[in-house]
């Protein structure tokens, strides 16, 4: 009997322990953040604050990065293998829309929506593509 109750101790304290130590994937994400954060981005919950992403799934993170472009107030969404225009419906009929279609198709496919704003380009992606793929993202919008 003692010998069942110390199993059970044992087998309870081992569960407890493995439960509290993070996950690989959560070590991989943590570790991608934190260079994520070292090359710029700043990175927020889309849960928390105003979430102006048409993306409502919880679970994504919005990186952030400083608008060094000349497109200060655009909204795209990924709509199967690219990325189209859902606000301003006036930017469609300017001159520049082709050449930001054309920057766009270099984007990442991973990338499911992105909004520029006067001072930040926004977007949510798959973060589980790793850090290669945010690097070819940051590499993109700086030669946007």
């Amino acid at each position: 009997m003692e010998f069942i109750v110390v199993i059970t101790i044992i087998t309870f304290l081992i569960g407890t322990i493995s439960f509290a130590l993070p996950s690989k994937s959560s070590r991989n994400i943590s570790a991608l953040r934190m260079e994520a954060s070292k090359m710029g981005f700043k990175i927020s919950s889309s849960k928390i604050g105003k979430n102006l992403f048409k993306n409502k799934d919880l679970n994504n993170m919005i990186y952030q990065i400083k608008n060094t472009t000349n497109l200060k107030e655009a909204h795209f969404l990924r709509d199967k293998d690219e990325l189209i225009l859902y606000s301003p419906l006036k930017l469609k009929y300017s001159d520049d829309y082709n050449e930001i279609q054309n920057e766009l198709e270099k984007l990442s496919p991973f990338v499911l929506e992105i909004i520029f704003s006067t001072a930040f380009i926004s977007f949510i992606w798959k973060e589980n593509k790793g850090l290669g793929e945010l690097v070819k993202i940051n590499n993109t919008l700086k030669n946007f």
